[in-house]
């Protein structure tokens, strides 16, 4: 079986994170632009929108039997996401690459999913709605993640990785000492960014 190195899979998960993102801008409905997301060092950007926390955009499309179904497009986990690294990578700057790798193929697996729907004929309008609806929120969460954990690395810690989900933000930090005052410091960052509040921003020290 070929290995590869850890440099081979910072590639692989570059590639990839950018591969997704472009696969969403261009799979934007026309009319609709994401709105650019700059983020200064200690001013929060413009908060992603979100749908209800915790539902899923669902789309009405007939099945065989039937007139109608409803088809749920949920949310990936936090914890299966770091689980599944937790089991290639302990700690480390592997861990940041696996867990990168797995929020990236669970993140393009909905968004195949939310496509398909926006492409079936047979979805109905409000669904389709929603479905736009939420690319366009993947879309803006998955840039608000890579510029947060450049924003963290750039305050001194060796890396992070950064989870937006519908009614949580799940933060990383890979430092050799992690304290209360790092804690609060990255946690009203992050919670000014996203515009969550503070007790939505949890954390894990990774070394």
């Amino acid at each position: 079986m070929l290995k590869i190195g850890e440099k081979g899979r910072v590639i692989i998960a570059l590639v990839l994170t950018f591969g997704v993102l472009a696969y969403l801008v261009q799979g934007e409905p026309k009319g609709t632009k994401t709105a650019g997301i700059d983020l200064p060092p200690e001013r929060p950007v413009q908060q992603v929108t979100q749908t209800n926390a915790g539902e899923a955009t669902k789309v009405a499309a007939p099945a065989k039997g039937q007139t109608t179904t409803n088809t749920a497009v949920t949310d990936p986990k936090a914890e299966d996401i770091l689980k599944e690294a937790s089991s290639k990578a302990e700690g480390g700057a592997a861990f940041f690459i696996e867990y990168r790798l797995e929020r990236d193929r669970q993140r393009s697996q909905q968004i195949a999913l939310l496509k398909q729907i926006i492409d079936n004929p047979n979805a109905g309008g409000e669904g389709k709605q929603e479905a736009q609806k939420r690319l366009v929120e993947l879309t803006q969460q998955m840039d608000l993640e890579m510029q947060l954990e450049k924003l963290i690395v750039a305050k001194g810690y060796k890396d992070a990785a950064v989870f937006i989900q519908p009614n949580a933000v799940n933060v990383i930090v890979m430092a050799d000492n992690f304290g209360d005052e790092d804690a609060n410091k990255i946690g009203d960052l992050v919670s000014r960014s996203t515009g969550r509040p503070r007790e939505q921003v949890s954390m894990i020290h990774k070394k």
